[in-house]
Parts: C-alpha cells; sequence; structure tokens
C-alpha cells in the first residue's frame, strides 16, 4: 500500500499543474539533439544556442530522473532566448 501510495505520488508530481503546457519555440535558435564523444561512445544530448554569434556563456542542464524530456529541452530554448548555449546531456546513457 506504501509503495502504491509513493508510485501514484511520483507520478502526479511529473504530470503538468496546468492545463496549457508552455512550449519556446526554436525561431532565431540552432536547437536538437546532439552526441557528446567520451571515452568509451557517445552520450546523446539536447543542446541550443542563438544562430548567430559565438562564444556564448554555457549552461548545464541537469536531467530529472525521466531523462532528457520535452520540458528540459524547452528550458534549454529558453536559456538560448537569453543568448545562452544551453546543453542537457543524458547522465544514465548506457553503452553496450
Amino acid at each position: 500500500m506504501i509503495i502504491s501510495a509513493l508510485t501514484a505520488g511520483f507520478a502526479l508530481a511529473v504530470e503538468p499543474i496546468f492545463a496549457q503546457v508552455i512550449t519556446t519555440d526554436a525561431t532565431g535558435l540552432v536547437a536538437g539533439e546532439v552526441k557528446i564523444p567520451v571515452v568509451d561512445g557517445e552520450i546523446p544530448a539536447y543542446r541550443a544556442m542563438p544562430s548567430s554569434g559565438k562564444n556564448f556563456p554555457i549552461v548545464l542542464v541537469v536531467q530529472e530522473i525521466f531523462g532528457v524530456h520535452v520540458h528540459l529541452q524547452d528550458i534549454c530554448r529558453r536559456f538560448a532566448k537569453l543568448g545562452y548555449l544551453a546543453i542537457a546531456p543524458e547522465m544514465f546513457a548506457r553503452f553496450s
């Protein structure tokens, strides 16, 4: 019973509170999935940055337990609209 209550509470915590979800468009940005090279392969990540300019300050967006989902991608786009290069790596990626 405790486990089901915890699971239900956890599931509710990830649901949107508002009926309408805020979505930041990618107009004026370079945004999408990228691969980060590491010693034993590549880590998938989502990055967003302004489409013009260079040497942007970098913001590391750390994922939740659910991975880099659409809300975290939207956060990256919001930072990019403010002039940052925002990247959200899949920290729990596993290689075969």
